[in-house]
């Protein structure tokens, strides 16, 4: 995947130069921030929510992949981003899946059937605590996968004046792409980190950064990213004193 903040003829040549390329965009701190989606015990910890639901069934192999992703790459790179990110001034804002009562009645149709769901006040509705949210940062609670479709994210993200949006979290073909493919349609600058991620299966994440890059985002590392806003405060470090001579 591409590790890159420009735009990319060169991508939109894979489909016979067809389609245009996104635009190029940088990551203003005050127009920014990053998006954790879905973090919590419920999805998110092999002890908690889905995590012991397998192992009650036996099934926990399944999703050993997934949770040693989740631990080993997911959760360091989040962190690391998450260091930079409040540092730089760029807004950490959390998204849930939760229900807003006990008895979940408010939630998807499609989430009760799935029983994906975190009752209000549970451990399974809070986020991780490596990545726990800081006094004064935002935690959106949606009853559905897409956090445009479930939640008031686009009202608040306007409120703000925030376009850029970089996206972490999980699953990735599923609640993470589904916001992603949201935010497109909606006109955000997106960027969805490849290795703060995590699928099910390494094939399920890997396609679906293949469909997603450079029609609804540009797939990018950790490390790209936290290049690129380290480059831009660089850059404004250095015009301060020129004006202010």
């Amino acid at each position: 995947m591409a590790d890159r903040m420009v735009d990319s003829q060169d991508q939109s040549n894979k489909w016979g130069g067809v389609f245009s390329s996104l635009p190029s965009f940088d990551l203003a701190p005050e127009r920014t921030a990053f998006v954790i989606v879905d973090m919590q015990y419920l999805d998110a910890h092999r002890h908690y929510g889905m995590g012991a639901a397998a192992k009650r069934q036996g099934t926990e192999v399944k999703y050993e992949y997934y949770f040693s992703r989740i631990e080993t790459v997911v959760i360091p790179n989040i962190q690391r981003l998450q260091q930079v990110c409040r540092r730089r001034g760029i807004e950490v804002i959390f998204l849930r899946i939760a229900s807003l009562v006990k008895d979940y009645r408010d939630v998807s149709p499609i989430h009760k059937r799935l029983k994906l769901f975190a009752p209000a006040g549970s451990k399974e509705a809070e986020i991780l605590a490596e990545i726990a949210p800081r006094e004064n940062e935002l935690v959106i609670t949606k009853g559905c996968s897409g956090a445009f479709n479930g939640s008031n994210l686009d009202q608040i993200l306007a409120n703000m004046g925030i376009k850029n949006l970089i996206f972490s979290g999980v699953v990735t073909n599923y609640c993470v792409e589904t916001s992603v493919r949201d935010a497109g349609d909606r006109d955000y600058n997106v960027i969805l980190l490849d290795d703060a991620c995590a699928a099910l299966t390494s094939e399920h994440h890997r396609l679906a950064l293949e469909v997603l890059d450079d029609c609804y985002c540009q797939v990018m590392t950790t490390d790209a990213v936290i290049a690129a806003i380290e480059a831009l405060s660089a850059q404004h470090a250095q015009i301060s004193p020129a004006i202010a001579r």
